[in-house]
């Protein structure tokens, strides 16, 4: 859903609002303009009529754009908004022509040819108006939609660059050729099975690059590869139990979602052989929850040191989501679980379909 912002106009106003005073006071003073009282009489007027039909218009136009902000409806959108201006300008034109006549202030005799005349002209700036304000209206939106393009890539690339950063460090390197190496000299086959599951994860790596999302499928895969690393090292003291509906396995989400929740959890808790950290995927197709969500929990026991925070954690998921227009994560902790529910986007759904 796009959110607008209600430009300044500011500008407009001050220009559109006297140059149509000054037209029609052209128009219909072209015999009077020498009198100077009668004149700045009609300026007044003039400005204070078409200030409150011009606040009445933009308040209109502004008010159907509430109503319909998704780009699917901009024809529903304008066709509604434009009927609005060609109804307000019949009706302030009108009354406009009708009080002035009432109340004696007309200078020219009021007949049918002058109603048609004051209508036409209201009709005709009030387009001229509704054009003008749909050219800003696209205008902002297309420097809205580069602005979020750019906050995506940025998030996008520092979100790959912090993965990539938690992989290759000096321990994860020093700790994974340590595993290897034990392997190697105790059990060949492992060290293969190992080797190709390292080979797995940084191949994920490198090809999730250029992508917003993939499926749930393909993030699944890439988290058995890499908690098959980390069971190396932490062995019968961390587990992970997935429990997911097949049916949701085409569903959508972003990459290293579920990497950066596996290693929030690593990261403040202890990990123990006698206190396993157990860490569960959950999604069931069953519930009737708008979107469906796979939630990844875990055991809480906590370490007793203060953990530094650092990029790629919760924020930086929460912000991926929220940059994407996606529905936010919900974060739940009742003291005995923390848990994660990772919102799951269908192929159909309009999250994708307007994805940026």
């Amino acid at each position: 859903m796009t959110t607008f912002e209600r430009p300044n106009d500011r500008w407009l106003r001050w220009i559109g609002i006297p140059l149509i005073v000054l037209l029609a006071n052209l128009l219909y003073l072209k015999d009077d303009q020498h009198n100077p009282v009668l004149y700045t009489g009609w300026v007044f007027i003039g400005m204070a009529y078409v200030t409150l039909a011009w606040e009445g218009s933009v308040s209109w136009v502004y008010y159907v754009r509430k109503l319909f902000p998704d780009a699917r409806h901009s024809l529903r959108r304008i066709l509604i908004t434009f009927t609005g201006y060609f109804l307000l300008a019949v009706v302030c034109q009108s009354l406009f022509v009708f009080l002035t006549d009432l109340s004696g202030l007309a200078i020219i005799p009021i007949t049918s040819h002058v109603y048609q005349a004051y209508i036409g002209i209201g009709i005709f700036c009030s387009l001229l108006l509704g054009i003008t304000y749909e050219i800003i209206y696209y205008l902002h939106q297309y420097r809205q939609a580069v602005a979020e393009a750019e906050a995506i890539q940025k998030s996008r690339i520092q979100g790959q660059f912090d993965s990539l950063k938690s992989q290759v460090n000096p321990h994860f390197l020093f700790n994974s050729l340590n595993s290897l190496s034990a392997l190697i000299s105790e059990d060949k086959q492992q060290a293969n099975r190992f080797l190709e599951e390292m080979s797995s994860v940084y191949r994920y790596l490198l090809q999730s690059n250029d992508r917003k999302l993939v499926t749930l499928q393909t993030e699944i895969r890439f988290i058995e590869s890499f908690f098959y690393l980390l069971k190396a090292r932490y062995g019968p003291a961390i587990e992970l139990h997935t429990h997911i509906a097949p049916e949701l396995l085409d569903h959508y989400l972003p990459p290293f979602s579920l990497q950066m929740l596996i290693e929030n959890a690593i990261r403040h808790n202890i990990i123990l052989a006698d206190r396993p950290l157990v860490i569960s995927l959950q999604a069931d197709a069953k519930k009737h929850t708008e979107p469906t969500r796979l939630q990844v929990s875990n055991n809480i026991q906590r370490k007793n040191i203060q953990v530094k925070k650092q990029p790629g954690g919760l924020t930086q998921l929460t912000e991926r989501f929220k940059l994407l227009r996606l529905p936010r994560p919900i974060i739940q902790d009742d003291g005995l679980a923390f848990s994660v529910h990772v919102p799951l986007i269908t192929k159909d759904a309009d999250f994708l379909i307007h994805l940026p």
